[in-house]
Formats: structure tokens, sequence, C-alpha cells
């Protein structure tokens, strides 16, 4: 099992790249859809406060779930928000596929 602090440094540094290339394409391609790329900044900012939010907390985890597995699902959904926004991104850059 990793450390709490190895976990927010792992959600940190994943949704920084996540949000860093939102930026890099808004000033690339100035296109009108700026504002669909801010949502997907806002949209994982909002679940990277929720993640660190259950990461120090562990208190909040379901009583039938271990730290472990409350520790392992924190890490699925940061990659699985992190995918999904990614995705968002593609078809913002490239619509056409």
């Amino acid at each position: 099992m990793t450390s709490r602090r190895r976990l927010k440094k792992e959600i940190d540094y994943v949704v920084s790249d996540l949000i860093l290339d939102c930026i890099t394409y808004t000033n690339l391609y100035q296109k009108p859809n700026d504002a669909e790329a801010m949502e997907i900044v806002q949209g994982t900012l909002i679940m990277r406060n929720e993640l660190r939010d259950l990461a120090n907390h562990p208190e909040k985890r379901a009583e039938s779930e271990s730290v472990k597995s409350h520790y392992d699902n924190i890490a699925k959904t940061l990659i699985g928000g992190v995918d999904e926004g990614y995705g968002k991104l593609g078809k913002l850059v490239n619509p056409d596929s």
C-alpha cells in the first residue's frame, strides 16, 4: 500500500498534467471552444479536491471497506477521472475521431 503522502503527491501530479495540457490547448489552438477546455479544468480540480479530502480522511470510507481498498479506490477513481478528461480534450483537439 502506498503512503497517504505519496498518494496525495500522485493526485497532484496527474491532475496538474491534465490541467497543463488543457491550458496548452487553449494557448495553441485559440478556438471558440476554449470554454469547454476550461470546463475540463474545473471538473478536474473538483475531482482533485474530493480525492485529496478522501485521502486525508480515511474514516469517511465505507464500513465494510479496509483502509487499503479505500486508497486503492481513490487511485482507481483518479485514473478514471483523468482518462475521461483526456478523452474530452482529445475530442476538442481532433473532433473527427
